[in-house]
């Protein structure tokens, strides 16, 4: 069966996709706290432990041992490895980001997996690779939206700001991870250390890919945003993360301010008013009068003295 842009086998598997968010969703939608938030740590837990142990699950990669991919080597690995720090940690925006954040990637992974397109998903060298694909993005994506579903997450939109911080800072920590598992693992990376990390080039971060014509108008539009000091050419390289970093930040901004708009509409509405409009929201309460207090009179006085 190959795979191709919204043929019949890629709208079944968008479907099946799709049936099992729901089918933990509704059953669950009255259940405890306590319940629908042991079922969140399972699935992470099984997408961490499918991580970490793939050389070992999937017979494709038996051979290879533990490598660069069993850690935090791009930004689906690292949503997957960090989801239960920032989801149950105590910061209000670091969960929004990792729920938002891995919703829309685990949602962008299984609706437009451009490995598989042309491929036949039941051949040898690829139905292993797939099922590994599937799962664990198919479990960051439940893990990161069913929250959300079950308003154990719910956006704030003065929060949004800090998304392309998160962003740009979960970037600059890929890139460490990758230096750090290449020196660690490979012992040509250390002679040639950019180009063994060019040769990985996860999400971009040593610049635009060199089959890049699926994203040609994206990284022409970066390129304006971004000073040219980042930039390679003329004998140039690109700075790793910084050359889209800024128009990157201000992209993730702009998405998180729409968001805010959509799904904090009350309070986005009632700070936008206070802010532009100079409309006091919620408005403010009057002063309640002092009772009325009779004085007392000097007879009353002399009575109450004696």
């Amino acid at each position: 069966m190959v795979l191709e842009v919204f043929s019949a086998s890629h709208i079944l598997v968008l479907l099946v996709s799709a049936g099992l968010v729901f089918a933990v969703y509704f059953p669950l939608r009255h259940a405890s706290e306590v319940t629908k938030r042991n079922v969140i740590i399972l699935l992470m837990a099984l997408n961490i432990l499918q991580h970490f142990f793939k050389h070992i699950i999937y017979p494709h990669i038996f051979s290879r041992g533990l490598h660069l991919d069993n850690t935090a080597y791009n930004i689906c690995a690292f949503l997957i490895l960090f989801s239960p720090l920032f989801h149950f940690g105590k910061s209000r925006s670091a969960r929004q980001f990792i729920a938002y954040v891995g919703s829309i990637s685990g949602a962008v992974a299984l609706i437009v997996p451009f490995w598989f397109f042309g491929k036949n998903i039941f051949a040898p060298n690829v139905i292993w690779e797939f099922i590994r694909f599937y799962t664990c993005h198919e479990l960051l994506f439940m893990t990161s939206l069913l929250p959300v579903l079950w308003k154990r997450t719910e956006f704030c939109h003065r929060d949004g700001w800090k998304f392309g911080l998160y962003f740009v800072g979960m970037l600059a920590f890929i890139l460490l991870n990758n230096t750090i598992v290449l020196l660690m693992t490979d012992r040509g990376a250390a002679s040639d250390l950019y180009q063994s990390l060019m040769s990985a080039n996860a999400a971009g971060l040593m610049g635009p890919p060199a089959n890049n014509s699926p994203f040609n108008a994206l990284i022409a539009a970066v390129e304006v945003l971004s000073p040219s000091i980042f930039l390679g050419g003329a004998g140039r390289v690109y700075t790793p993360v910084l050359w889209y970093a800024i128009p990157l930040y201000y992209g993730i901004t702009f998405i998180a301010f729409v968001l805010g708009a959509i799904f904090d509409r009350k309070n986005f509405v009632a700070d936008f008013c206070a802010v532009f409009l100079h409309k006091a929201t919620p408005p403010e309460r009057k002063a309640l009068p002092v009772p009325y207090k009779r004085k007392q009179t000097d007879a009353e006085k002399l009575s109450f003295s004696l």
